[in-house]
């Protein structure tokens, strides 16, 4: 169990610098076809680095889950106030806006596919990093039993 934490300390500081550098970079940069397509490259890298965290580390399926549920530790952090600020404050908008830092990596693909962005697609991503990790483990189990 404590190599689960330690492997999901190291993903959460991870995330939390893809995040921070992916938030400072579009909030600096306009949106053009240049910033989107190094957009691609950082939502390529976050999704990428909980796959890998995944693929690298020989983890049990209980070990991966731990590890990528401390690894959406941000999105779980900022999640507590945004839903503290959507249904207690009855403020939508702000809630949105303390889960901007934890969703800008995925900045490209909420602009091509997700048209009204609410709490839900917060989950929706924590979701996948968890399953990212998951399935990272599981093919160098695979990969394991086919070079055998």
């Amino acid at each position: 169990m404590q190599k689960a934490f330690d492997v999901g300390e190291k993903l959460f500081f991870d995330v939390l610098i893809i995040c921070l550098i992916s938030s400072i970079y579009f909030k600096i940069v306009p949106m053009n076809e240049i910033t989107f397509f190094i957009g691609i490259l950082i939502c390529t890298a976050y999704f990428g680095v909980n796959f890998y965290v995944g693929y690298k580390y020989d983890l049990t399926t209980t070990q991966a889950l731990i590890t990528g549920i401390i690894g959406c530790g941000v999105g779980l952090f900022l999640s507590l106030f945004a839903l503290y600020v959507h249904f207690i404050l009855q403020n939508p908008s702000g809630a949105i806006w303390f889960i901007m830092p934890y969703l800008a990596p995925t900045t490209p693909i909420i602009d091509l596919l997700v048209k009204d962005l609410s709490l839900l697609y917060l989950f929706e991503l924590m979701l996948i990093n968890i399953v990212l990790v998951t399935l990272g483990s599981f093919v160098k189990k695979i990969m394991k039993k086919l070079m055998n």
